[in-house]
């Protein structure tokens, strides 16, 4: 029952969370998928201000071709990694992922040394980061926050774990402005952190193209993918996704892309939603790649952490 309502409150948010397009003639609402993967292409050539990483010498040093790969089992130390949240009807998945990677890249850039969550909530209860009435958040005020700001640790709702838990419970069916998230400078999780010292920060960030997501994964670690979800996603269980040829774009969602791998001779991509382990593989999901489903594989994200 409460995998029902959880979907069934997705599908009657859907319609205000739309994607929209601001065209020189006006707002024009559009909830295509044909018109997202066009856009993608528009935004990913010239509108984008994220520059593309062209160069890597350490994609050299593990250049192997993995025919399947999993974030989790290459760094088990890791734990973050294979979190998975509960944005509830908060329409949070950009702070999920983003919060999420940084975290993960953290932990494997010190071996272990660092390995906790990052605050979702001071991310967007500080940084004026936010979907308006549906349209996409600036990545790059996102990573431009982490970079000149940083995040601070902080475990899931109801828990003391880092400076600043999640504040609110992940309720699919509560109105939105019932909660609304306040900045502090102080932690109210584990008191014992100093606030000032607890932020983790990005040093650079980048976009990374289609035929490079394998190595930079592999090499760093998990990256953020922005995707159109369409109608039939939603009841997703298992497989390989593909989306149906009358499938719909509904809305756009962030998440986290930790492997690869094939399953029935259909080439995937592992990917950690944000919407609870009731939906999907435990709160995962495959979509087939190199056909880029959904435009799965048209915006993707990362930044390399800076290390003290």
């Amino acid at each position: 029952m409460a995998k029902i309502l959880f979907l069934v409150s997705i599908m009657l948010l859907g319609p205000y969370i739309t994607e929209q397009s601001k065209l020189s003639k006006g707002d024009v609402e559009t909830n295509t998928l044909e018109f997202f993967l066009e856009k993608s292409k528009v935004e990913a050539a010239t509108k984008s201000k994220i520059m593309y990483k062209t160069r890597n010498p350490k994609y050299v040093i593990d250049n192997r071709d993995y025919k399947e790969f999993d974030a989790r089992k290459r760094w088990p130390k890791c734990k973050t990694i294979g979190e998975v949240h509960n944005e509830g009807n908060f329409a949070l998945g950009w702070a999920y992922a983003v919060a999420g990677v940084l975290a993960d890249r953290t932990c494997i850039a010190t071996n272990g040394g660092y390995n906790k969550l990052l605050s979702t909530e001071e991310l967007i209860s500080c940084s004026g980061i936010k979907e308006n009435n549906g349209s996409v958040p600036s990545e790059r005020s996102i990573w431009e926050y982490l970079k000149s700001h940083g995040v601070v640790s902080g475990g899931k709702y109801n828990s003391n774990d880092g400076c600043q838990p999640f504040k609110f419970p992940p309720i699919a069916n509560i109105p939105k402005h019932l909660h609304k998230h306040t900045c502090d400078d102080h932690c109210y999780g584990n008191s014992t952190i100093n606030y000032n010292h607890d932020h983790v920060r990005v040093r650079n960030y980048y976009t990374i193209r289609t035929r490079d997501i394998q190595k930079e994964v592999q090499t760093y670690g998990p990256v953020v993918v922005r995707f159109m979800v369409c109608d039939d996603f939603f009841l997703y269980k298992s497989g390989v996704y593909a989306k149906s040829d009358k499938a719909k774009g509904i809305r756009t969602q962030y998440a986290k892309l930790i492997g690869w791998g094939v399953e029935n001779g259909v080439d995937y991509w592992l990917v950690i939603n944000s919407w609870g382990h009731e939906w999907g593989q435990k709160g995962l999901f495959k979509i087939k790649s190199g056909t880029n489903q959904c435009g799965v594989e048209s915006f993707v994200y990362a930044g390399l952490p800076e290390i003290k």
